[in-house]
């Protein structure tokens, strides 16, 4: 990796963009550290722990694509998971003990994204039973070697991401409504009558809590990746798989007890989204969401308590998201190389590295 500490923020502070400095990363005793996975020019796969300093921290070569990456509470290791339909995932810990692999079981795929519970103690998984037809979450104890000891139901087709609200019981599963077999790889099975959904599970007894669809005309409109931000506010993307022509907003925001609702871009921006929403992820403090438009070259960002667009910058290929210890600023990534910082005020100088980084990333401290 070409980039560093030094040039990172010297680039930084030079620019107009002087006001998006991380003054916090700046003074900060630790430096930022980050996760995510990527491919080299090689066509080898990997996993890396790495900060704005050092580069590479720690790398972890997987035997196929990754997908995301998932912190234990606690900091001690981190996960990542294969793409889908892949079945590995490898735990790493922070210091330099062996990583830690597991796989789905059989019958089961992973869909590429997991959660910790608040405890660090267990790890959920979205997951697809693909002869039932359903979707389901996994449930590993990561105190013995990620050994799987049970399975609750994501309440859809095609779960993909997931995340803890702060009551740390309750899960939001976005379940894309897409079947999949990986006997068809990545062939989409369901269109005709897919059904997208956002769900919310009792993680102690896998019962629904609530279920929320879209109305008839955005059945093709999959909910694919979210995030939690303040007050419990749930930011979704969408990926669309009707008509090219269509131009269905692409982001939604929710509240247990509300309606699902979907909140376009200025059209300017939602042409230039390509009806294809990668990451979703919010800053520091949950006061904006970062939204990523890999396929239009486009991240966007959205103040999620009022429900509203706030600005985008284009980034091609860019689609891994991650906060920063500064608020509305976010660490992005690109699968030609890059890492810089953004917000909705612009981005930050592009810093090159010589892999292609895969469509999500996490701040680990």
């Amino acid at each position: 990796m070409t980039l560093n500490r030094r040039t990172f923020l010297t680039a930084l502070a030079g620019s107009s963009l002087a006001l998006t400095v991380p003054a916090e990363l700046a003074a900060a005793s630790l430096p930022e550290r980050f996760a995510a996975a990527r491919k080299d020019d090689q066509g080898n796969y990997s996993a890396a722990l790495f900060d704005l300093e050092r580069g590479d921290i720690r790398e972890v070569l997987l035997p196929a694509r990754g997908h995301d990456v998932a912190l234990r509470p606690g900091g001690s290791e981190w996960v990542a998971f294969a793409r889908r339909p892949g079945r590995f995932g490898v735990a790493v810990p922070m210091d330099a003990r062996k990583p830690v692999w597991f796989s789905a079981r059989p019958g089961r795929h992973f869909y590429g994204h997991g959660v910790f519970s608040a405890d660090g103690r267990l790890l959920y998984t979205t997951e697809n039973d693909y002869d039932g037809g359903r979707g389901v979450i996994g449930v590993r104890d990561a105190g013995a070697g990620y050994r799987q000891i049970g399975e609750i139901p994501s309440h859809g087709i095609g779960p993909h991401d997931l995340a803890l609200l702060s009551d740390k019981r309750t899960l939001v599963v976005a379940n894309g409504g897409i079947q999949t077999h990986p006997d068809r790889r990545r062939e989409e099975l369901n269109l005709a009558v897919m059904e997208p959904s956002l769900t919310y599970v009792d993680l102690e007894t896998g019962d629904l809590l609530e279920r929320h669809g879209h109305p008839e005309e955005l059945r093709r409109l999959s909910i694919r990746h979210l995030t939690v931000a303040g007050d419990d506010i749930v930011a979704f993307g969408c990926q669309y798989r009707g008509d090219a022509d269509d131009l269905p907003p692409l982001m939604g925001f929710h509240r247990r007890g509300e309606t699902l609702t979907v909140i376009p871009a200025p059209e300017e921006t939602q042409l230039t989204l390509k009806n294809y929403i990668g990451s979703v992820t919010a800053d520091s403090d949950g006061s904006v969401v970062a939204a990523s438009a890999p396929k239009g070259g486009v991240v966007t960002y959205w103040d999620p308590k009022a429900r509203r667009f706030l600005g985008s910058c284009s980034l091609r290929d860019g689609c891994g998201l991650a906060p920063t210890h500064k608020g509305a600023t976010f660490l992005l990534t690109s699968g030609e190389g890059w890492l810089l910082s953004g917000s909705a005020d612009g981005l930050g100088p592009r810093h090159s590295t010589r892999f292609h980084w895969d469509n999500h990333a996490i701040l680990v401290r």
